[in-house]
């Protein structure tokens, strides 16, 4: 288990608006962020260290891949422009761990409310477009199970194997807590960031206004408590 890492009821508590300004300013640091990218890669993993999320290093492969085909012609005698592939791979690697944030602090489905406030996007849509992966998964099924027939007997047959979870829509939009404001505003401040030539404050400012809260600490401690009585009940074990 890691530490510092928010649970999942202290992510289900994040509010729908702060998880979406998470993801647009993490998802956009690769993209603004101009100078100082590697010091902000090693932040990040040194980041992932601390709070003892490792998996990380299973997606660095992608980087670390791209730098090697990219320095296959030198077996061939032929020259490389070291500089921009170093560039290119920081950058990937940014956007690596920068999306690997994501996926370890939030939960995406949490957005799902926001769908509302879209023009023109009625309920009907908003559960159409929650089952889109459903009838992704379900379509190899209808077509082993009805080869022979029609696109259209193939598509009533998924209609009507979707008629119960259809009811599964966004959930309404809940009003703003203190809580949520405070995290919204430290949020909306490196969402700003990003724009300016203070990119790198925001790089800095956003994994830790969602890693180091009070719902984090108290996560934390949990951990630790059940570490120390594991411990000390291994050791008495022994004894």
């Amino acid at each position: 288990m890691q530490w510092l890492i928010l649970s999942k009821p202290e992510r289900e508590r994040l509010h729908p608006v702060n998880v979406a300004l998470f993801f647009i300013g993490m998802i956009t640091i690769p993209f603004v962020l101009t100078h100082d990218q590697t010091i902000i890669v090693v932040y990040h993993l040194l980041l992932f260290l601390f709070v003892q999320e490792r998996t990380i290093f299973r997606y660095l492969l992608l980087p670390a891949l791209y730098a090697v085909m990219m320095c296959v012609p030198l077996l061939y005698g032929a020259s490389i422009d070291s500089f921009a592939i170093y560039e290119t791979t920081i950058q990937v690697t940014l956007f690596v761990t920068s999306s690997q944030w994501i996926f370890t602090l939030v939960r995406l489905d949490q957005m799902g409310p926001l769908f509302r406030f879209l023009p023109r996007l009625t309920r009907l849509t908003g559960m159409v477009l929650a089952l889109i992966p459903s009838f992704l998964r379900t379509w190899p099924e209808v077509k082993m199970s009805h080869p022979d027939a029609s696109l259209g007997i193939r598509l009533e047959r998924m209609a009507a194997y979707h008629i119960i979870p259809i009811e599964a829509a966004p959930s309404r939009l809940r009003p703003f807590a203190r809580r949520d404001v405070q995290t919204g505003v430290l949020l909306t401040m490196g969402v700003l960031l990003c724009f300016t030539s203070w990119a790198i404050a925001s790089a800095l400012l956003l994994p830790i206004s969602l890693l180091v809260t009070k719902g984090g600490m108290r996560d934390a401690y949990h951990v630790y408590r059940q570490r120390s009585r594991r411990a000390t009940a291994t050791s008495g074990n022994r004894a």
